[in-house]
């Protein structure tokens, strides 16, 4: 490879590893914030305050999984316990949060980061086994 080529394609590959790291750094404390909010709300008994975080599809599927209101039925959902270590991912419109033990995932709707699965479990050679929505 020429010295010009390996001089455009580092060029390239820093150029792309900055922008990801910039449209990531930016996100991550809304993805944090929202992950962690989830568990402390249904940590503290406030189900109306976690159905607020979850993505319209989950909390229609827990309303009609459980027959309740999604404000009833997320509490009787053990989706983990919250904590201050926080570890996030974001792949554009999709984020990984780890909180302490608990793995949750996250998607954009209409701006704004929302819960669209919560309690996962990664399953040898599957994809994450969740208790609340789906990854």
């Amino acid at each position: 490879m020429s010295p010009l080529r390996l001089v455009i394609r580092l060029t390239a590959v820093a150029a792309v590893a900055v922008l990801v790291a910039a449209c990531g750094g930016a996100q991550d404390p809304d993805v944090a914030r929202v992950a962690t909010g989830l568990l402390d709300a249904v940590d503290s008994g406030d189900g109306a305050g976690a159905c607020a975080l979850l993505a319209p599809p989950v909390r229609t599927e827990l309303e009609d999984t459980s027959g309740s209101p999604c404000a009833e039925a997320v509490l009787e959902e053990d989706v983990g316990a919250p904590s201050d270590t926080t570890e996030v991912e974001v792949f554009d419109t999709m984020a990984r949060a780890v909180v302490g033990s608990e793995t949750l995932f996250l998607s954009r709707f209409d701006g704004r980061w929302l819960v669209v699965a919560a309690a996962c479990d990664p399953v040898a050679g599957k994809p994450y086994d969740c208790a609340v929505g789906m990854p």
